[in-house]
């Protein structure tokens, strides 16, 4: 809504009011004039306008009280004088103007055409329009031309008077300047709240100086970070407050810094300081700081939910229960790598246990001795999988522990490395394994040492690698490197004659873990149960027995209950509302193991017989709120 307010003279309403009805504009019209239009604005309490829109005198006067609202002119032209004078020499002989500076232009425009010079004054305030009037009644003018101020004076010293009005298609072209500025106002305005709370609420802290080196920003956090908490610093010199930081340094050299370490307070803190330009003029300089010890806090809870089984393998081919003959057939494939030292990719879906085979591959080999690491290449960005896989040397940057550390390949050294959803990984850090897999030797991150290392590397991946490789997304020399031994593990819709196997597997775990009676499933619900699509295969047929174990209420479950409690009454397990209905389950089971665990991610996934990432994703995915 547009809060836009126009005053204008009594003369002058008839015509404004035609163009405000023209423009669409909601528009507040006040009729005053001069000192009137002023004291109007003036007495208004929380002012509720964002623009005023005025005219001659009143403009004028308006722009002279310091009101901070934007005002919109209306311009008078050479043409309303041309019309004044052609009334006024209808009325009298003697003629007189009275015009205020912003007039002038439209006068001098008007003699120039007309070639010859009015009689005229230009005044400044509503006492001099009535000293003016009764000077040239005096001097026998029997017409005086002027703004609306001059219509209501005129008739008190017997002089003809006339208004100079203002055409409706110029106030309409000032009421639509009016509404661009409200609305470019209104932009900025909002720009500016957004600043305001991205600032307010950052974790960093956050200082700003103008270009005298005087303080305009400084948020929570820093108040927080630096002690400072003293709404009067807004405004002081920081060289006063915080000479430490040095951001008068970063305004005079207008040269930005990143990574720069200072201790305040006994604290050690990393800065960047960035000069602020505007058309090539250093106008001011802004720093921004965290803690170094949270950052190495949170780099830590991170790298310590990133490798997620640690430095050992717990599972082995025995532990993967199949009686079909395709998978059987990729277990026998897998056993046949073991005995290599030859890289391996395994493809298959999510949840076709991709990292239970990888960790029975190693556990059959001659490396079943040595570490496995794993890690999670979408878990991590870029900066922080890069310094987790190739390690770093003390101070290679800052928040780095100062002792250095073990990349992943290192950690793995003699053993076998995990690379979990490698088609995620960052193209620049693809450039960066590739050589590790061809020169089977690492750099740390600040080093310019290489060190061997003997390595095997199981790659695994949900998506097709060859794709990406044709869509630029994926390097083609890496991928030839990581499938050297390609094995594709089946989908459980592959292997239906599977599920009845896994699914007592599963049951008699669960009802063992949770002290409660095994359940049994009729034969019709376990064909109901063979037939369901499982697109999260055996991660979600596993998830399906645990949710039973806690829901159901009975020992022998029949097809009627899959349906009445699990599938959705009445409908084939293909159909859509099925799923549904399990999604409906699923997101059930999830929300009630996170409450059994007290929201802890972690606990539940382990309970859930999932991954850290798969949870998440299925919580985004149903909307479920942890700290709930």
């Amino acid at each position: 809504m547009n809060k836009i307010g126009m005053i204008v003279p009594k003369d002058l309403v008839k015509t404004a009011t035609e163009a405000m009805n023209d423009s669409g504009v909601e528009i507040t019209l006040l009729e005053g004039s001069m000192d009137e239009g002023v004291r109007m604005v003036n007495d208004l309490a929380d002012n509720p306008y964002e623009v005023l829109i005025a005219r001659g005198g009143t403009d004028e006067l308006l722009k002279k009280s310091g009101i901070e609202i934007p005002i919109v002119t209306i311009p008078i032209t050479p043409t309303d004088i041309l019309r004044a004078m052609k009334t006024g020499e209808k009325k009298g002989s003697k003629i007189a103007l009275i015009a205020f500076q912003n007039m002038m232009p439209a006068i001098k425009g008007y003699e120039e055409v007309m070639e010859y010079e009015i009689e005229k004054c230009v005044v400044e305030s509503s006492k001099e329009v009535e000293e003016k009037i009764a000077m040239f009644a005096s001097e026998g003018f029997d017409t005086i031309i002027g703004g609306g101020i001059v219509g209501d004076l005129g008739t008190k010293y017997g002089v003809h008077t006339i208004v100079i009005n203002t055409g409706k298609d110029v106030i309409l072209r000032s009421i639509q300047e009016a509404k661009r500025l409200a609305a470019a106002m209104r932009e900025e305005k909002e720009k500016g709240e957004k600043f305001r709370t991205v600032v307010e609420y950052a974790y960093d802290g956050i200082i700003s100086i103008d270009r005298d080196g005087r303080i305009n920003v400084l948020n929570p956090s820093a108040e927080n970070l630096l002690r400072k908490k003293n709404p009067r610093l807004i405004g002081k010199n920081i060289q006063e407050v915080f000479p430490q930081i040095d951001l008068v340094d970063t305004l005079n050299r207008g040269v930005e810094e990143t990574e720069v370490i200072k201790n305040i307070h006994g604290s050690p803190f990393i800065f960047s300081k960035i000069p602020i330009h505007v058309e090539k003029e250093t106008i001011g300089a802004i720093a921004i700081f965290q803690d170094t010890g949270k950052i190495q806090r949170m780099e830590e809870k991170i790298r310590r939910e990133s490798v997620k089984t640690g430095h050992f393998a717990r599972y082995t081919f025995d532990n993967i229960q199949s009686v079909s003959d395709v998978m059987r057939e990729s277990i026998q494939i897998a056993k046949e790598y073991a005995k290599t030292n030859s890289t391996v990719l395994i493809e298959g879906e999510t949840g076709t246990g991709k990292e239970i085979v990888a960790q029975s591959i190693h556990n059959a080999s001659r490396r079943a001795h040595d570490p496995f690491v794993a890690v999670n290449c979408a878990a991590l960005p870029e900066s922080l999988l890069e310094s987790e896989l190739f390690g770093y040397v003390p101070g290679a940057f800052t928040g780095a522990d100062r002792k250095g550390k073990k990349g992943i390949f290192e950690l793995a050294h003699g053993g076998t490395i995990f690379l979990d959803e490698i088609s995620e990984i960052h193209p620049r850090l693809q450039g960066r394994l590739l050589r590790v897999i061809q020169e089977k030797q690492v750099m740390r991150i600040g080093d310019n040492r290489v060190i061997p290392i003997d390595v095997r590397i199981i790659a695994a991946t949900n998506r097709n690698l060859e794709q990406l490789v044709e869509e630029g997304h994926f390097r083609e020399d890496l991928y030839y490197r990581l499938n050297v031994l390609r094995l594709l593990l089946p989908s459980l819709r592959e292997r239906r004659e599977d599920i009845p196997l896994l699914l007592e597997h599963f049951l008699e775990q669960y009802s063992e873990r949770m002290g409660k009676e095994k359940i049994c499933m009729e034969k019709d619900a376990l064909a109901t149960l063979c037939q369901y699509p499982w697109k999260g295969n055996v991660r979600e047929l596993k998830n399906f027995a645990e949710r039973l174990v806690v829901m159901a209420q009975k020992t022998t479950i029949q097809e009627s209950d899959l349906k009445e409690r699990f599938l959705g009454r009445g409908n084939k397990p293909q159909k859509v509302k099925q799923e549904v209905q399990l999604a409906s389950v699923e997101k059930n089971t999830i929300e009630q193991v996170l409450r059994q665990h007290g929201g802890n991610v972690s606990k539940a996934a382990v309970t859930l017989g999932t991954s850290r990432t798969t949870l998440w994703r299925k919580m985004k995915k149903y909307d479920i709120d942890v700290s709930k």
